[in-house]
């Protein structure tokens, strides 16, 4: 924070945006940390959305406060990439991995803009800290809820698909078969 109390994070998003994006696809990348499951366009432009938003709800809300109102749609489009990467095969670490990657160009950055006072360097660092910290781990616990739906809807249908077994008689089961019969005699 600076001398007047206020953050100097919304500012470096702001101005630094473009490099910002750059440094951060290219450590995403460089991390082979899933990424290879999406298209270099895809990771770009999910990442220049999250930069968009987390640039939005810094200026709107407290930076310590990811759960806040003003953080409502960084959540909303993470919990969507959370889905989306589930489906996809990612792990949770890889998901919560589009976050982290972040602090290193962000960090960079921070230091260049306030390098010459370690103090605010230090408060500034861990507030961003704080920040993505919180944000990845939202990561993974909309990954959880998302692979827990996908689990539920999988077992949902195997019971669908499960056999009915009809009692005719004492002793005689009626039940429909799955597969062909062969005619062909057991090998020993």
């Amino acid at each position: 924070m600076n001398t007047n109390g206020k953050s100097r994070i919304p500012v470096i998003l702001k101005k630094n945006e473009r490099a910002l994006l750059a440094a951060w696809v290219d450590e995403q990348t460089a991390g082979g940390s899933g990424e290879d499951r999406i298209q270099e366009g895809e990771l770009r432009e999910q990442s220049r959305e999250f930069l968009r938003l987390l640039q939005e709800a810094a200026q709107d809300g407290s930076l310590a406060d990811g759960d806040g109102p003003a953080w409502q749609r960084v959540r909303e489009m993470l919990a969507g990439l959370s889905r989306s990467r589930a489906q996809q095969g990612f792990t949770p670490s890889e998901t919560a991995t589009f976050v982290f990657s972040l602090k290193k160009p962000l960090f960079d950055h921070m230091r260049q803009e306030c390098g010459q006072d370690p103090e605010t360097l230090a408060d500034e660092t861990w507030t961003a800290t704080r920040l993505l910290d919180q944000l990845g781990l939202w990561t993974t616990e909309a990954f959880q809820r998302a692979r827990e739906e996908v689990i539920a809807r999988q077992q949902e249908e195997m019971l669908e698909l499960s056999t009915p077994v009809v009692k005719l008689w004492d002793g005689i089961l009626a039940l429909p078969m799955i597969g062909t019969l062969d005619s062909a005699p057991p090998r020993s």
